[in-house]
């Protein structure tokens, strides 16, 4: 039988939903005083998608 790991052990799903939750924040205008919302959400968005891709390749167990 395959082993497999719970959804909150996933590097790829918590870097998933930190870049969504700085999507959100920057849409509802909550990012902290004095960043520009479209450089911080543009870089925060290319790290988060590049490390999404990173942490799923590498992953050794599958989520289940």
């Amino acid at each position: 039988m395959e082993e497999l790991k719970p959804w909150w052990t996933s590097k790829a799903i918590w870097t998933s939903l930190i870049g969504s939750a700085w999507g959100v924040a920057g849409t509802l205008g909550l990012l902290p005083e004095g960043l520009n919302q479209t450089d911080v959400l543009t870089v925060v968005l290319a790290i988060t998608g590049i490390g999404g891709v990173v942490f799923r390749k590498t992953a050794k167990v599958r989520i289940g």
